[in-house]
């Protein structure tokens, strides 16, 4: 809705820029002559705007949203002006056009987003959620929309025929303690979406009570299927050798692999351009930082299981004779590492320390998107302790993926669990869309210094 709504915006300001341009109303021989062009540059403001996280409205609070809103727009004109010379169009110079297109858009851009913000997206699109039962994943979910409102869920109620919660708990809802109070929330709460905890989805008194409201038009989902959408994750609540099956056994299409498969040739050829512009300045500042090698190559662990060489810019110093920075086994990198060399710092946080691997793109190694190829020695210990763990290597390891867009360094135990549980979730849903927003929001990652 938002996006549309910019498109809009973006049309309006062209028409309005067109009038004040020539201070008439435009004929259509003058929108003509600028309509395709413009188009095409309106379609690639709404992916600034996707890539600058204005979409992501979870993520985004009121001071946050100008700036990025400021940071979109400069980019946008910037860019504009390069397409515009080069896309062929019929010999117009839209300057002044596409400035003014520009400012006027973006400012009807953020009014729009005022307006959705105080009177349709929390007041009129809420989605008034109840739960049914009380776990680990329960609490989590409630205290991640409670957080975050501009999810577009709000939980209504709980129903807790355990007795698990008090109401003090949770002041800002109701809480019921016996499954006959479902129907009458449901209608006094106005619910559209139910969620059922995996330990009450099987009981008979349970099911009685919410099969009446498939009647009713309410949405009902299971815990785990909803702790999905939320979290982006797998709980690991599910993880059985059942649910691997039902949920991993038909992850292969043969036309997506084949057309990744000649994604990640072009790109490997295209990064490897890059890093040949990009090899004699940043072998000096490497050099100058600190002494060592250049590149640094690392085995990883790829699909199947296979043990290969990972190629890297050196961004540590050099503590060993083959160029690494460990002296005592393999370990993970923590925010802040003191291994870090001032140029590594800002190879890291632009990912430039990454681009050798269009070496490893080539060879078939790694993929574009997938979960990121982790250390034999770590792979073990991790192995040791989540016997799940080498589920993540059904598939090609990537040059970017799921994880690490929407988590930071994963230096303990836990945070590995998480990072699995990021790594299922895309084995389970890959496809054309998600590689799409991964590649798209991997670019903001860059662009704002985000690395690790």
């Amino acid at each position: 809705m938002l996006g549309s709504g910019d498109f809009l915006a973006f049309v309006i300001a062209f028409w309005l820029s067109l009038v004040i341009r020539s201070w008439q109303i435009p004929n259509w021989d003058r929108i003509e002559s600028h309509i395709n062009l413009f188009f095409f540059l309106f379609l690639t403001w709404i992916v600034i705007n996707f890539i600058n996280g204005l979409y992501d409205l979870n993520k985004l609070k009121y001071k946050e949203t100008a700036r990025h809103f400021i940071e979109a727009g400069l980019i946008s004109l910037v860019l504009s002006f390069v397409l515009s010379y080069v896309i062929p169009h019929k010999g117009i110079e839209p300057k002044t056009i596409l400035v003014l297109n520009i400012l006027f858009g973006y400012g009807f851009s953020w009014s729009w987003r005022l307006i959705y913000n105080e009177y349709i997206g929390l007041q009129r699109l809420n989605t008034n959620v109840m739960f049914i039962g009380s776990n680990e994943e329960a609490k989590e979910l409630i205290n991640i929309l409670q957080d975050n409102l501009e999810t577009g869920y709000k939980v209504a109620c709980i129903v807790d025929p355990e007795n698990k919660i008090k109401a003090s708990d949770y002041p800002f809802f109701d809480v019921y303690h016996n499954l006959q109070a479902i129907r009458p929330a449901v209608t006094n709460h106005k619910i559209d979406l139910v969620v059922i905890a995996p330990h009450l989805n099987k009981q008979e008194e349970t099911l009685r009570e919410v099969y009446e409201l498939l009647f009713w038009g309410t949405k009902i989902y299971d815990m785990p299927s909803f702790y999905e959408i939320i979290t982006g994750r797998i709980t690991p609540s599910v993880f059985s050798e059942s649910w691997f099956l039902e949920n991993l056994k038909n992850n292969y299409h043969p036309v997506y692999e084949k057309l990744k498969a000649v994604a990640d040739v072009i790109l490997g050829v295209g990064i490897g351009i890059v890093t040949a512009i990009l090899l004699p300045f940043i072998a000096l500042g490497i050099k100058l930082s600190s002494p060592g090698p250049i590149f640094y190559k690392q085995k990883r662990t790829g699909q199947g299981g296979k043990i290969f060489y990972l190629y890297k810019f050196r961004s540590m110093y050099a503590l060993t004779g083959d160029g690494g920075a460990e002296t005592s086994g393999a370990q993970f990198a923590v925010k802040g590492d003191k291994r870090v060399t001032r140029i590594g710092n800002f190879l890291r946080k632009s990912r430039l320390d990454e681009i050798p691997q269009f070496i490893n793109l080539l060879k078939r190694d790694i993929t574009l998107i997938g979960p990121r190829p982790e250390r034999p020695e770590i792979v073990s210990q991790l192995e040791n302790q989540m016997p799940f763990y080498s589920l993540r290597h059904m598939v090609k390891p990537g040059l970017t993926g799921w994880a690490v867009i929407n988590q930071h360094y994963t230096d303990t135990l836990e945070k590995s669990l998480q990072k699995i549980q990021y790594d299922l979730y895309y084995i389970k849903n890959q496809g054309f869309l998600l590689d799409l927003s991964i590649l798209l929001r991997t670019v903001n990652v860059i662009m704002r210094m985000m690395g690790q």
